[in-house]
């Protein structure tokens, strides 16, 4: 019974995270510096109406208007409940499978507080919190705000110092543990800012126009500090992977001119790297190599998908052209 109120209370306090998340997205990018202010009651973007409490309130709010503002009846979007939904999950996730061990656990007096893990936590949900602003206020405006991104690098380091969220970057006892966590979250975040600005550097000169926003360079960055720099490679791997799969969708359904932001496959890169990336590395690295080489299917299936892939690419090149 126990456990289970403290995973229904940080999926709560996720979603009130959440709440504040949705004011973020809301007025950060706004031009007016009196409307970007985060702080005072929340308005009626429609009629300007202040919202009482209790239609504040997170998801339970939204439905129980059935999706309309109280004060002048206009629709309120879907994504404010689900952007609440989303946080309070991963947080109700962290709490349920901690990537850096149980917060609560079990010794001979008792059930006690693990202080490394609860602050292991603390600095996960800020991550979380940070790639959901960072999520959406991509979507809407197609920039990734210095003043998320820039904080948010030395957040990661500051949970690198302790408790050494990224881990640590070897195993030598003679070396304080501290000094080895901390250098694992400034090298995650030299190599996830390194090697994003490599490839926007490359894919500029070869395409002679920005290939990418600089805002993706300091959010890997940013990534790399919270999860060291297999966590960065792993995020800009499945980032790249979420990123061309959602690109060949809207290819396919005639959105060839849409500009897709990068930086949302990133951030649900990161959250997918920071619950399994230990057994995501066991299957690139262990698993699937030793398939190769042992199974005698295994070249067949490699060129399938390989023709399979040259196929969707000659289909796309040739709706371009058509285009």
């Amino acid at each position: 019974m126990v456990p289970a109120v403290f995973e229904v209370g940080a999926a709560l306090f996720g979603a009130c995270v959440g709440s504040f998340l949705n004011v973020v997205v809301w007025r950060l990018p706004q031009e007016d510096p009196a409307r970007r202010s985060l702080g005072g009651r929340s308005h009626c973007p429609k009629c300007g109406a202040q919202i009482r409490w209790f239609d504040n309130m997170p998801v339970l709010g939204w439905v129980l208007l059935r999706g309309r503002a109280r004060c002048c009846g206009n629709s309120i979007s879907w994504r404010y409940p689900f952007v609440e939904a989303l946080t309070g999950g991963l947080f109700f996730a962290l709490w349920s499978w901690p990537p850096f061990g149980p917060v609560i656990v079990e010794n001979a007096s008792g059930a006690a507080i693990d202080s490394a893990a609860a602050a292991a936590f603390g600095f996960h949900a800020i991550f979380a919190s940070l790639l959901v602003a960072c999520t959406f206020i991509d979507f809407d405006t197609q920039l990734l705000p210095d003043v998320l991104t820039k904080p948010g690098m030395a957040t990661g380091v500051a949970g690198g110092l302790w408790p050494g969220i990224a881990g640590a970057v070897a195993d030598d006892p003679m070396t304080p543990l501290a000094l080895r966590t901390v250098l694992a979250s400034l090298l995650g975040l030299v190599v996830g800012g390194g090697v994003t600005w490599g490839i926007r550097a490359a894919g500029t000169a070869v395409f002679r126009r920005e290939a990418m926003g600089f805002g993706d360079v300091k959010f890997l960055a940013m990534i790399g500090a919270f999860l060291g720099w297999r966590g960065a490679l792993l995020s800009l791997f499945l980032g790249c992977i979420f990123g061309a799969a959602v690109g060949g969708v809207a290819a396919v359904r005639g959105g060839l001119g849409l500009r897709i932001p990068f930086g949302p496959w990133l951030a649900l890169g990161a959250v997918v790297s920071l619950f399994f990336e230990a057994p995501i590395l066991e299957v690139l690295f262990v698993t699937w190599p030793e398939w190769q080489r042992t199974s005698p299917t295994a070249k067949w299936f490699l060129l399938a998908a390989a023709l399979l892939s040259l196929s969707a690419l000659f289909a796309l090149v040739r709706r371009g052209r058509r285009r």
